[in-house]
This record gives structure tokens, C-alpha cells and sequence, in this order.
């Protein structure tokens, strides 16, 4: 029997009235989520502080969306 993989799927909820600590938190969850899969922790920092919030959370989108959906108050919050 062929063993199966399994990924492992978190929700985030993102207070929207603290836009500063949505980003910081954002990047901790990446450095975490990048330094467990081996990608370059660095680099992914630094394009994801390269523009606004939204840059930001498009960017941590692209790299981890596989793995952690980002929620509001009220339905996901995709850029």
C-alpha cells in the first residue's frame, strides 16, 4: 500500500482593526511557515515587505496559501 501525504490546513483570523500587527504577524507566520519547507526565508521577507499590506498579503498568498487560509470577521481574505 502506497503511503499518502497529507498537508496540514490553518485558518488565520486577521484583526482588520490592527492593520501594523496583520503584517507582523504575517511575517512571523512566514518565516515559521518558509523555515518548515525549506524555502529562503529571507528572500520571501523581503518581496513581502516590498509594497503595502496588500502586497504583503497577496505575496504571503502565493507562497503559503496551500497551507494557511487568511480569514476576516467575515469570509477569506484573497488578493
Amino acid at each position: 500500500m502506497m503511503a499518502s501525504k497529507t498537508k496540514a490546513i490553518m485558518q488565520v483570523h486577521l484583526d482588520q482593526q490592527n492593520n501594523g500587527g496583520i503584517g507582523e504577524d504575517l511575517l512571523e507566520y512566514a518565516e515559521t511557515m518558509s523555515e518548515a519547507l525549506g524555502m529562503d526565508t529571507i528572500s520571501i521577507h523581503k518581496e513581502m515587505q516590498n509594497g503595502d499590506l496588500n502586497h504583503l498579503i497577496a505575496t504571503f498568498n502565493r507562497y503559503f496559501g496551500e497551507y494557511i487560509e487568511l480569514l476576516d470577521s467575515d469570509h477569506s481574505v484573497g488578493l
